[in-house]
């Protein structure tokens, strides 16, 4: 019987080092939980202005289209009241806090009051992909900026405006939001073009927002004040849709010319019609693809270059032929 028990106790202990010797680590190794380890990852966050302005959803489709593509899992953030500074920075620092953000695209309405939520990005070390509107920050915050150039987009449209209008006449300025240096920079461009024409003159400037029921209002109350306005410039296509409501409103249908920018849907039916002289393609799907493909190369290591800019063309009644 001992013998026995002796022989087990052999055996046992034989089978103890055998099983121990396959072991692929030490048995007092805790296990590799995290196998996802930050280098493996491929998350980016798009912090996006609103989706109420029809080339925003264009950018969120495309870059959502361009995310499927390069394999990255991605995050759109946006504000419940749109363009609000205060919610997308607290978005902003919610995505450096989450853990999840590999890559941040920020696509800001507020081109100053957005840099501090900005600093904490970068600070965090995670690479920044600046869409659109500029962070006009000191410091150099971002991998690239991805945009038309702005101040050619309003001195070009203007221009088209102002050979329509013969050279002469009064016109009104409608910024978008203000702060936003892409709506800075348009009305930079716009009013050069109009100081090459002596004749025409700027008889108003106001904000409107971007938004098409705010730029119906201004309008509106611009068109009480100066009746014989000639025509108009837009920083948007929503703000020009507006303006053509005004316009309508106040009985000057086909009086005055009014230009936007976006070419969105309801912009290109406009234009169809005659009610929207010009407005200029700043190709809201290449910006939104486009941001995500440059935080998939930074992502993969690679280099981007320091400024995107995205094709541009005003678009007219000759032009519109192309988008149908």
């Amino acid at each position: 019987m001992k013998k026995i028990l002796k022989l087990t106790i052999i055996y046992l202990l034989i089978a103890t080092m055998f099983l121990v010797g396959c072991s692929s680590k030490p048995a007092n190794d805790e296990p590799d939980i995290d196998s996802n380890i930050k280098g493996d990852s491929r998350n980016a966050t798009l912090i996006l202005k609103n989706l109420v302005n029809p080339f925003c959803v264009t950018v969120k489709e495309a870059a959502e289209e361009a995310a499927i593509e390069h394999n990255i899992n991605l995050t759109v953030l946006t504000p419940l009241q749109g363009d609000s500074n205060e919610e997308l920075s607290q978005l902003t620092e919610q995505a450096v806090v989450s853990g999840d953000c590999d890559v941040l695209i920020m696509f800001p309405s507020d081109s100053t009051g957005i840099i501090p939520a900005v600093q904490k990005v970068y600070e965090a070390g995670i690479p920044v992909v600046s869409l659109n509107t500029p962070i006009n920050s000191d410091t150099v915050m971002w991998e690239t900026f991805i945009a038309a150039e702005n101040y050619d987009v309003g001195y070009l449209t203007t221009s088209r405006l102002c050979e329509a209008m013969e050279g002469k006449g009064q016109v009104f300025l409608i910024e978008g939001v203000v702060g936003a240096q892409n709506s800075i920079d348009r009305i930079a461009g716009a009013t050069d073009a109009i100081k090459e024409h002596p004749d025409i003159e700027i008889v108003a400037q106001q904000a409107g927002e971007m938004n098409r029921a705010k730029a119906m209002e201004v309008v509106q109350n611009l068109l009480q004040a100066h009746p014989d306005v000639d025509g108009i410039y837009c920083c948007n296509d929503e703000m020009a849709l507006g303006a053509i409501e005004a316009i309508a409103a106040a009985g000057k249908e086909g009086q005055v010319l009014v230009a936007g920018c976006d070419v969105n849907a309801d912009a290109r039916v406009a234009i169809r019609e005659g009610k929207l002289a010009f407005s200029c393609d700043i190709g809201a799907y290449d910006q939104g693809y486009q941001s995500v493909a440059a935080a998939a190369k930074i992502l993969d290591g690679e280099e981007v270059p320091e400024r995107i800019v995205t094709k541009m063309v005003v678009v007219g009644i000759d032009e519109i032929k192309d988008y149908e």
